[in-house]
């Protein structure tokens, strides 16, 4: 919690009056001066309005039930930080899973791949007289709808922040929504085994700086603050102190979370977290009970708030229900307020059903308000595949097929937005080239055949005039690389807001810049850099276009001229032109981009040439091999990436023609 000495220090009496100051500051430019709020705070705090004014109140009457023995908590965090971890250890020391590895929660492929988690995950700790109802959620920037969708089924969070690195971007972005939803926190600086008294002293004080300016209320900065290291699996309220168990923790959670409490009782009300649809359309919806008993066989309807009605053939008998226990999910009768639970069966099958609907009692509606997540920044258009060699690969190759798959992910994941501009034609909007890049990596393995254009970012109108997305950007990088770093953000339109000398070498330096010039800049910077080079992008805000400016690519694309292999020779030829995208005996075709140009404009070469004694000796080029993600950086508005089960590869949208 804030320590009544800093507040001192600052001249302040009253934590209300420290959060009024630090809002008024971060609002000057409104106006708004530092004494004025210091006078607002004296006043007195009206306590918590914003739920309550945008439609949903998470109290109610005194003679509402509770669950005293319930606790629903997210783990929140920056990537990184050592969420997954933490969970993992939780698991364990609570006797549920026997963990023959790490990161037990990460069990897509994808994030045992890439060592970050994507999707938000629930689980169930059962201790001797208490439930803790768990929610893993991603630290990535690009997969925030995932936090903000989890976000909604809890009364309180645990802000998980590195003990030496502080605060971070993401730190801040889940903590203000956490905040806007009114949740109780826990602060747990992780780590701090690896880290000194003075760094952990110093993050203590930025997270509170953090809480000051994020706040909407006094409690919100009246929170515990557990020291550890989820890793080595113990945790303590002393900073001082090493080694033990996460007891401390469990025991704070338990003190601190509140425990669910009925939102009416008048009813049912059960709302959709989560949908998760598979190949064969089977649904499994999970559940978060905030109201009155759902049994097995039980008739319900499903009402959706914003539209202010009960859903068109939305009544359906329950089929199942499962609790979470641990990892795995156990068969019950019924399930009651504060629990979260799934359900599925054919008659879920069935239903039109979306992520944010209320389960009520037939005839008797009490739609719960689902706050919507923020909107997706950027687009990128898919095509059934068109190359020449299209079909030779793939299992799915159709635009019904494509429509079919991309409607089931829209439904899911609530973060993505799907227009269908035709039969073989849809735009997809995310929030980031990861975001995006994981469902058509997922698709790949799929077994779907498919062409991606250049990324673009998602304009808005606001007063009538066009607006862009604007990025904080934050950078990590070795001191020795922070200049040239800096001049590839200068180059791009970036403003610097601030750059700090870290220990052990390293530089962190803060940039806005349009999201558009990030686009491509990603991988320059790590170039530049050196692979230690760390990126982190937030949304920040709309500003208006700028038109005086483009980000195409300063150099040109070297291009197949024929079908056939790559030989040596041909990589010979590339080698005297720039650098090499193909290896040899990879296969090629007419206008695929094989190469780097070292010059701006686009040139055709024969790469099909096998080694011969004229050929000069086969010398190899420079050789970039590309990533989904990395080949969307890198085309330009003419140019497609191929992404087929085996192979990712980029191609001019249009025949060449050399300039005369």
């Amino acid at each position: 919690m804030l320590r009544r000495p800093l507040l001192a220090s600052w001249g302040l009496r009253s934590v209300s009056q420290a959060a009024a100051v630090q809002r008024a500051s971060a609002q000057g430019r409104r106006g708004v001066s530092s004494r004025a709020a210091g006078g607002m705070a004296a006043g007195g705090s009206k306590g918590c309005v914003g739920l309550a004014g945008r439609g949903r109140a998470r109290w109610c009457s005194t003679e509402a039930r509770k669950q005293p023995r319930i606790r629903n908590v997210s783990v929140i965090a920056h990537v990184d930080h050592g969420k997954t971890t933490l969970v993992d250890a939780m698991l364990q020391q609570s006797g549920q899973v026997k963990l023959s590895g790490t990161r037990v929660m990460d069990n897509n492929e994808l994030e045992q791949e890439r060592g970050i988690t994507i999707l938000a995950k629930n689980t169930c700790i059962n201790l001797p007289d208490h439930t803790i109802n768990i929610v893993d959620t991603p630290g990535h920037a690009d997969f925030s709808g995932e936090v903000e969708r989890a976000l909604q089924m809890v009364e309180g969070f645990i802000l998980l922040v590195d003990g030496a690195e502080g605060p971070k971007p993401g730190t801040r972005y889940v903590l203000k929504k956490s905040l806007e939803l009114n949740l109780k926190p826990i602060v747990v600086i992780n780590k701090v085994d690896r880290t000194d008294q003075t760094s952990i002293e110093q993050t203590r004080d930025k997270i509170e700086s953090l809480f000051l300016e994020l706040a909407i209320n006094d409690e919100q900065l009246d929170y515990p603050v557990v020291y550890g290291s989820g890793k080595l699996g113990w945790m303590s309220l002393d900073p001082n102190e090493r080694g033990g168990t996460l007891q401390p923790l469990f025991d704070t959670v338990l003190n601190t979370i509140p425990c669910p409490t009925e939102t009416t009782t008048e009813g049912l009300q059960a709302m959709v977290t989560s949908l998760d649809v598979n190949r064969k359309g089977k649904k499994e919806l999970t559940v978060r009970m905030f109201a009155g008993d759902l049994a097995v066989k039980g008739e319900v309807a499903l009402y959706d708030y914003h539209e202010g009605k009960e859903v068109t053939q939305g009544v359906f008998r329950v089929p199942a229900i499962n609790k979470f226990q641990g990892l795995e999910r156990v068969p019950a009768d019924q399930a009651t307020f504060g629990e979260i639970i799934t359900i599925k069966g054919d008659a879920v099958d069935k239903l039109p059903i979306k992520i944010g609907h209320t389960l009520c009692m037939k005839n008797k509606p009490l739609p719960m308000y689902y706050k919507p997540l923020d909107d997706p920044t950027f687009h990128i258009t898919l095509h059934p595949n068109r190359s020449p060699v299209a079909g030779q690969d793939g299992t799915y190759f159709g635009g019904p097929e494509i429509r079919d798959r991309l409607i089931q992910e829209a439904h899911r994941n609530l973060a993505m937005k799907l227009e269908i501009k035709g039969p073989d034609e849809f735009v997809v909007h995310g929030r980031g080239l990861l975001h995006l890049g994981i469902l058509f990596e997922e698709m790949r393995r799929q077994g779907f055949e498919i062409e991606l254009s250049r990324p673009a970012i998602r304009m808005q109108m606001i007063e009538g005039k066009k607006h862009e997305p604007w990025e904080l950007v934050t950078i990590r990088t070795e001191a020795d690389t922070a200049d040239v770093v800096s001049g590839l953000m200068y180059n791009n339109h970036a403003e610097q807001v601030s750059s700090t000398d870290l220990d052990a070498g390293w530089v962190e330096s803060v940039w806005k810049i349009p999201g558009r010039s990030m686009l491509g800049l990603g991988g320059k910077i790590r170039s530049a850099g050196g692979s230690t080079a760390e990126i982190q992008q937030d949304f920040l805000e709309y500003r208006p276009f700028d038109d005086s400016y483009t980000t195409n690519r300063e150099t040109g694309s070297l291009l197949s001229s024929c079908l056939g292999e790559v030989g040596a020779d041909g990589l010979n030829t590339i080698a005297k032109h720039g650098i090499s995208f193909v290896q040899d005996k990879d296969k090629t075709y007419a206008d695929m981009i094989v190469g780097r140009r070292s010059v701006p404009g686009d040139m055709q070469v024969n790469v099909t040439k096998p080694s011969s004694t004229w050929g000069g000796g086969g010398r190899q080029p420079p050789l970039e091999l590309h990533s989904l993600e990395s080949a969307l950086e890198y085309i330009q508005d003419d140019e497609y990436v191929e992404v087929t089960p085996t192979y990712i590869r980029m191609r001019k949208s249009l025949p060449f023609k050399a300039k005369k």
